[in-house]
């Protein structure tokens, strides 16, 4: 049940870890499901962890823990009142025995409930993702509940109606009203179990798919490329981006946390426990002295090439908590650091700035590498990484890749990212191949997806 719980959470975009599904387990165990107040406010203690996914968290919990509404209970009791002695005697057996159509006759709403949710199980309702399922999976928790043998008992009263009818008499005459007033109700409690089940699976797709659209959405949205993207769309895209970065922040925090912790020293932990014949009471861990690493960004922003420098810039800036120390340049036909840009104001209006300073002119790469040389030299050291967004096009001029060999031979290492696809690579003013020999990597970054994967390198290395 919690796991089918956690997955509910999940497509709500509320993160629960696995170490947090295991605790919501323990705590079903503790204080049971009787009391759901209790259990709201014990589960939510470790599953939502911000105001707004407490929000969330209430509106899931109240739909998947709610029980299906009483199954018409006005005719159920009717037909309890027409049939006292049948009640009577079927209240003696099982619930595992009851028939649906005692269940229904006897108007025993908890078997019902029971009897539809041992169904949904049966049926697979948490593999439901579409409203177009909700014709079947109404069919299936209806024929696992007994519809079958409802039909079937439903078809033998119709009969044992119809022969009555055909007798007449006096005394058959109320025999026969009182049989066609039970086929009656059981026919109508039968339409209202087919209710209250399409009702029951309609609100379970409903809570399993509430964000299948926007997720459906944002999945597209970050493999396209960038440069191509609608205006409409940048609202959308500037969220996802936050939320990717948020995600990476997360990942690196606790890698971070493996790292300092180190690795398991088998010697050394040997020898403290020698004393306790084997028994590993204390452990020795064996860490490794990482110097803090160091980062360069320079980022084209001319033309197409701006809207990934925008995603790019956008993505670091989200990530300035858990990012190796950053220096963040732009250019065109000059470089220009924006670093201080960055640190003053939010992303949009940084990179507003940055444009209307260091945008809009024909792309030089020989004088933007000499700025960014000029400017950063005495910072480029083993510990530095230089990161490149462009598209090496450089209008027939100079490249600049004398200062991109210097700066190679200097830092640690020099990445190399280009939007334009690697076919476009070396045709025309492009200046890939000469550039690309003096990086330690080469790839195409285009879409956010990409940037996202190339961002998360970046946090691997800087441990």
């Amino acid at each position: 049940m919690i796991v089918d719980f956690v997955r509910i959470l999940r497509a709500a975009d509320i993160r629960v870890s696995p170490a947090e599904t295991l605790e919501a387990a323990a705590i079903i165990d503790k204080v049971g499901i009787g009391d759901k107040t209790l259990l709201r406010v014990a589960l939510g203690q470790g599953l939502a962890k911000t105001e707004s996914e407490k929000a969330i968290f209430n509106e899931c919990f109240e739909s998947y823990f709610a029980t299906p509404d009483e199954i018409n209970s006005t005719t159920n009791e009717n037909a309890s009142e027409s049939d006292e002695d049948e009640s009577e005697n079927e209240s003696e057996s099982s619930l595992a025995d009851m028939k649906l159509s005692q269940m229904l006759t006897t108007g025993d709403d908890a078997a019902l409930q029971a009897a539809m949710m041992q169904a949904a199980k049966e049926a697979g309702i948490s593999e439901a993702r579409l409203f177009t399922q909700q014709g079947i999976f109404t069919r299936r928790i209806l024929e696992a509940m007994g519809l079958d043998e409802l039909d079937e008992r439903l078809r033998e009263m119709r009969t044992q109606n119809g022969d009555g009818e055909g007798n007449g008499g006096g005394g058959g005459g109320s025999q026969s009203s009182g049989a066609s007033g039970a086929l009656e109700t059981l026919e109508q409690s039968r339409a209202a179990l087919f209710e209250s089940v399409r009702d029951f699976v309609e609100a379970q797709i409903a809570m399993r798919t509430r964000n299948a659209g926007r997720l459906l959405r944002e999945e597209a949205l970050s493999r396209l490329r960038l440069a191509a993207l609608d205006k409409s769309d940048m609202a959308l895209l500037r969220d996802l981006t936050r939320k990717l970065a948020k995600k990476l922040a997360s990942r690196h925090v606790r890698r971070r946390k493996k790292n300092l912790r180190g690795v398991l020293d088998i010697r050394r932990t040997m020898r403290r426990n020698q004393a306790h014949d084997g028994l590993l009471f204390n452990l020795a861990w064996r860490r490794v002295k990482r110097d803090k690493p160091k980062l360069i960004v320079m980022c084209d922003v001319s033309g197409s090439v701006a809207a990934v420098a925008q995603f790019f810039l956008m993505f670091l800036y989200n990530l300035g908590d858990v990012m190796p120390r950053t220096r963040s340049f732009v250019f065109s036909n000059r470089c220009g650091e924006i670093s201080q840009m960055m640190a003053d104001h939010d992303i949009e209006k940084a990179m507003a700035l940055a444009l209307r300073e260091y945008g809009g002119g024909s792309t030089d790469y020989g004088t933007s590498f000499t700025d960014l040389y000029d400017a950063t030299s005495d910072d480029i050291d083993r510990h530095t990484s230089v990161l490149i967004l462009g598209d090496a096009r450089s209008n027939f001029g100079d490249p600049g890749h004398g200062v991109l060999r210097e700066i190679h031979n200097k830092a640690k290492r020099v990445i190399w990212l280009n939007p334009e696809a690697r076919v476009s690579w070396n045709v025309g003013d492009s200046e890939m191949r000469r550039l690309g020999a003096y990086c330690t990597d080469v790839h195409v970054c285009n879409s956010l997806r990409q940037v996202e994967r190339v961002v998360d390198s970046l946090l691997k290395y800087a441990g």
